[in-house]
């Protein structure tokens, strides 16, 4: 993957459906992570998985659909991001292929736009641009806590430090450090990294 992947389960974090997608799932658990609204041992049952469907909606800033039949599960997740007016893209398929028809259901109905390359999700969302206006916002208007310019100041000290090198030298639990962290990310100001590893964005 090689960045930040969050994988939102149908089921508690006892079990891993499909069992196949174990090794896949334990990289995204060090380079992001599995969330899930169910309890520990709750098992993967089938309603489950449109119900979560909801979450992802809400958690993207896009959502992609790559590929999907007419009553595939990806077309309960873009109900609900076109519910949550999220922006939505697909990549359209050949017409007589089964595995594209929702794809290019979606973008005959404008229910999605056209997605043909990376650079097209960029330039819609206006991602560089975000980036160059959320660096300067970290310098001049983001309020923070005492214990988040306590992070913010190790930072500086390195280009990137581990949760590990944080929890040591601020002194701070674990849990309460990524909690910290997390905000810090909503904030513009820190960025995760894979291998559980952080770095300031810079102005």
């Amino acid at each position: 993957m090689g960045f930040p992947t969050i994988g939102i389960l149908a089921h508690g974090l006892e079990h891993l459906y499909p069992a196949a997608h174990k090794a896949i799932a334990n990289r995204m658990i060090e380079e992001g992570g599995l969330l899930t609204e169910y309890p520990f041992s709750t098992l993967p049952e089938k309603e489950h998985f449109p119900l979560r469907n909801r979450i992802v909606a809400a958690l993207c800033d896009a959502l992609v659909v790559v590929e999907t039949g007419v009553e595939g599960g990806s077309m309960i997740t873009v109900q609900f991001a076109n519910d949550y007016n999220k922006d939505v893209f697909a990549v359209p398929g050949r017409p007589r292929d089964p595995h594209a028809a929702g794809c290019n259901l979606l973008i005959k109905t404008n229910r999605a736009g056209l997605l043909e390359n990376a650079q097209d999700l960029i330039d819609a969302l206006n991602w560089e641009q975000q980036h160059q206006k959320k660096s300067i916002q970290q310098q001049l208007f983001v309020e923070l806590s005492a214990e988040e310019k306590k992070l913010v100041d190790l930072l500086r000290q390195t280009e990137e430090a581990s949760m590990d090198l944080l929890s040591a030298q601020s002194a701070m639990a674990p849990s309460q450090l990524a909690a910290i962290l997390l905000d810090l990310e909503f904030k513009g100001v820190v960025k995760s990294l894979p291998g559980k590893r952080f770095a300031l964005i810079s102005a």
